[in-house]
This record gives structure tokens, C-alpha cells and sequence, in this order.
């Protein structure tokens, strides 16, 4: 590997800009890596030719002279279920292998506006409807801190391409923690941002309420910048800046109770010491709890999903511009746990109305206040809590699923895997935004991730806020397989 060719996000798009580096240099490096890393499994489709192809290009623009924009040249990868006009998007079932949609999602348009480069597109759960990175016709992805073990799911090929430095950074897609939980068992950064930060569209499944494209990188800075470019917001400064935050006097929620509901000894040992970090340099923790936040959680979200899903599959298949039926695609299905859970053509929508109409009108409202409360009631800037309640599991392969025992403390829990989203659900039921930042390692060497919560709109106070944390804690480690050799 190229050890010349910087590897975050903001570095690689000044140094082309500066003509330091080509992009067509750094192209090849990230083709390099993808293939070293190759057995991870993190990737489902590429085009090295044209990626090669589109770096001469930007490299052609750049001698001429051209406007660059704040991520000319940078490869990034797109999760395959977000559209994308060159490759296929799959959204990792069979029927779709080798359907390439009409048009870009517009996120990925903003992308390649930005002058952004698609990479390839990520491997992840059959149809995005699980927690593990288990991919029965796709192969499982594998967690490059340790290869026995998985890096979560829906978004697991793209947590672990960054993770490994395949790439600077990735679009995943979160409804109930997908690119938070994976961010957190892979030792990276994301960013689930307020609802309609980004445009929306291009997504399947797609569910406009409760989903979100989030952005994976490997420091705050570069979400930052992804940020900036996706929220399409007009800075005075550099597009990664962020405002000045200051852990000292800094007001920051703890929450327990139903936070810990089920928590490896682990996870908790690593979050008391990034606390107590934050705490030496001065930030005030408060410790509130938010009571039956589960279930007030689990009255909103649910049947939002259930009911989006089927209203607006036919449409988004028809703006796709495929010839496939929804029916088709779930014929096609690899795996009979996704199809026990992908069945949006036999859902009756009137009869689901009522319910959907409640949890629209009564319980997201409630679930809003609460949390808003929370911040205000307290004076808070965000809350903060362990991201997934254990540090990345073994693989489960076809033998288990996010509903599998998991032995935590010792002890074997029953479907101890589902809780693995249980603190990762109230945010896209409510729509405030959700950040993940790498605390530490747990004494196996596995990555603890720290969320950070925020009221509806603080994104950028919110990355901020991360970012203070991130000097605080120091420069975090490499998976080893990352070693001088390769990065």
C-alpha cells in the first residue's frame, strides 16, 4: 500500500486539490486495499475500470483549472441498498444482483456533485431487515478487529471496509441502529443525522419516516465534511469546520435504567472510563433516567416501519425503473428469515391504518416531548450511553440471527442478540439525530462505542461535541490487520 496517500476524507480531497496527489493514485490505492481486504467480505460490486477512469477525470479537471468541490476526487463507498446509476444496487438479495436503477439516490447525486468517486457498493443483511452481517447469498461479513466475530448489521459492509481502511468513508442507511450499531462494534465514527437533514429517496426498503442515510468515517472531522455536503449547508469557514465546543462547564446526560437493561461488564468498564475522561476535563455529567422510553419506543416505531414499507414499495420500485414486481423480489429472497420478515405485498394497509395513524399523531409526538424535555427540562447539551450493550459477538452464520443467545456476564440470555438495537431506536422514532464515537477497547481488544444524542436540529453541536470527546480520549487504535504494512 501506498503509505504517501494520506487516509481520511479531508486530507486526500485538499491534497488532490493542492495537486499533492493524484486522485488517480489514490483510486489505486483504494483498489488495493479492497483487494487485500477481499476476505472480509465487505463489498459486493465494483468497476475498477471506471473508478480509474473517473479519478482521471477529476484529475483532468483539476489541471484545467476547474471549480473543485469539497470531496473532489475521494473514493467513498455507497451500502447496496442505496441507488446508484453505474452499479447495481442490490440491496443484497438475488433478484436484484444485476439491476442498476435509473438515477442516483439523491444522496449519493450530492456526492458525486461534491466531486466524490463511488468506490463500489457495500455488502449488508438481505433487504436491511437485520441487526447481524450474516448474507446468505452474499457471504457474511466479517469484523476486521477479529475476523471470528461480526461487525454488525444492517450497514456491516460498509462498517467494515472503513474500518479496515478499505476506504475513507461510507453511506449506510439507519432505521433501528444499522449504521450506529455496526459503527460501534467496528471501532469507527457515524453520524445518524434529524429527521430530513438529508434528502431522502433511492432506498430500499424504503420507510421516509423513520429512516435515514448516515455517514461512516474514522474521525468527526470527516463527518463533518460528509455533513456539510449532504445537509447542502452554506459555512463561513472550511466545510469540516465545527463550532467551538468546550468539555469544560459542558452539560451532558446520563441516562441508566433501561439504557443498561442488558450490559456486558465490558462495555461498561469502557464507557466509565471515557466518562470519567470527559469529567477530568470538566464536563458535568447528569444522571437522569428516561423511564419506559422502551416501550413508548417500541409503541411508535414498529408499525411506522410495517406500514411505510408496504405504502411505498410500488412506488419506489416504479421511480427505480426496473421491470421487477415486489413479488418477484420476494420469491427471490436467499434467506427464510428475511422472507418471514420481507413481505410488503401482503400487508393490508387500511386495516393497519389506524394503528399507523396512532403512532404517527399520539406516540412519536409523546416520544418528541419526552426527549426534548429531557434536554431542555435539564440543560443538557446531549445524552450519552453505551451505543450496543457488548462488544462485537462471533458470527452467527445461518445458524442464528439477531434473535440468538448470547452469553453476557457469563450468563446465557435468551434471544440475548435482539437487545443489541435497544439503544438504538428511539432516535429514528422521533427523528433526532444520533452520533457514535469509538470510547475504547474492551480487555479482548474489541471496540465500545459512545453515543452521543442530540435535540432535533443540533447535528453540527452534536459532531462537535464528539469531536471534544475525540481529544480527550486520544488517537484510537488500529485493528491489527491494519498494521505499518498496510496503512
Amino acid at each position: 500500500m501506498n503509505q504517501d496517500i494520506p487516509f481520511t476524507i479531508a486530507e486526500i480531497a485538499a491534497a488532490i486539490a493542492d495537486g499533492t496527489i493524484t486522485a488517480e493514485a489514490v483510486a489505486g490505492d483504494v483498489l488495493e486495499r479492497c483487494r487485500t481486504f477481499a476476505h472480509l467480505g465487505a463489498i459486493i460490486s465494483q468497476d475498477p475500470d471506471a473508478l480509474i477512469a473517473a479519478a482521471r477525470a477529476a484529475d483532468q479537471r483539476r489541471r484545467a483549472n476547474a471549480a473543485l468541490g469539497p470531496l473532489h476526487g475521494v473514493p467513498l463507498l455507497i451500502k447496496d441498498n442505496i441507488d446508484t446509476q453505474d452499479l447495481p444496487t442490490s440491496a443484497g438479495t438475488p433478484a436484484l444482483e444485476h439491476d442498476t436503477p435509473a438515477h442516483n439516490a439523491p444522496v449519493v447525486q450530492r456526492l458525486v456533485d461534491a466531486g466524490a468517486l463511488i468506490a463500489g457498493k457495500a455488502n449488508l443483511y438481505e433487504l436491511a431487515v437485520g441487526g447481524s452481517s450474516y448474507n446468505k447469498h452474499f457471504g457474511e461479513v466479517r469484523n476486521p478487529w477479529n475476523t471470528k466475530c461480526m461487525p454488525g448489521g444492517s450497514s456491516s459492509g460498509p462498517a467494515a471496509a472503513v474500518a479496515a481502511r478499505m476506504v475513507p468513508g461510507a453511506l449506510g442507511t439507519d432505521t433501528n441502529g444499522s449504521v450506529r450499531g455496526p459503527c460501534s462494534l467496528s471501532g469507527i465514527v457515524g453520524l445518524r443525522p434529524s429527521f430530513q437533514r438529508y434528502p431522502f429517496g433511492g432506498v430500499i426498503p424504503p420507510t421516509p419516516t423513520r429512516d435515514a442515510v448516515g455517514i461512516m468515517a474514522n474521525s468527526t472531522a470527516d463527518l463533518a465534511l460528509l455533513d456539510h455536503v449532504l445537509a447542502h449547508e452554506r459555512l463561513s469557514t472550511k466545510p469540516e469546520a465545527l463550532p467551538p465546543v468546550s468539555l469544560a462547564g459542558l452539560r451532558l446526560g446520563r441516562p441508566r435504567g433501561e439504557f443498561y437493561r442488558l450490559m456486558d461488564d465490558a462495555v461498561v468498564r469502557v464507557i466509565d472510563a471515557a466518562v470519567e475522561r470527559m469529567q477530568d476535563a470538566g464536563a458535568i455529567i447528569v444522571e437522569v433516567d428516561l423511564p419506559d422510553i422502551v416501550n413508548l419506543t417500541a409503541q411508535t416505531a414498529w408499525i411506522i416501519s410495517t406500514f411505510e414499507v408496504a405504502r411505498e414499495m410500488p412506488g419506489y420500485m416504479e421511480r427505480r425503473g426496473t421491470s421487477l414486481t415486489v413479488d418477484e423480489i420476494v420469491a427471490g429472497i436467499a434467506w427464510s428469515t428475511v422472507r418471514d420478515r420481507f413481505h410488503p405485498g401482503t400487508v393490508d394497509l387500511a386495516a393497519l391504518e389506524p394503528r399507523y395513524r396512532k403512532a404517527m399523531d399520539e406516540y412519536r409526538p409523546q416520544l418528541q416531548h419526552i426527549l426534548q424535555s429531557y434536554f431542555t427540562d435539564h440543560d443538557v447539551a446531549a445524552m450519552i450511553f453505551p451505543t450496543t450493550p457488548f462488544p462485537a459477538p462471533e458470527l452467527l452464520g445461518d445458524t442464528g440471527d439477531d434473535i440468538a443467545d448470547m452469553v453476557v456476564n457469563g450468563t446465557l440470555v435468551k434471544r440475548g442478540f435482539s437487545a443489541v438495537i435497544n439503544n438504538t431506536v428511539h432516535q429514528s422514532a422521533a427523528g433526532i439525530p444520533s452520533m457514535v464515537v469509538p470510547a475504547g477497547l474492551s480487555d479482548e481488544g474489541l471496540p465500545v462505542g459512545l453515543s452521543f444524542d442530540g435535540p432535533m436540529g443540533s447535528d453540527r453541536q452534536l459532531l462537535a461535541i464528539g469531536h471534544a470527546f475525540e481529544q480527550v480520549r486520544g488517537e484510537f487504535a488500529l485493528p491489527e490487520m491494519v498494521g505499518p504494512d498496510t496503512y
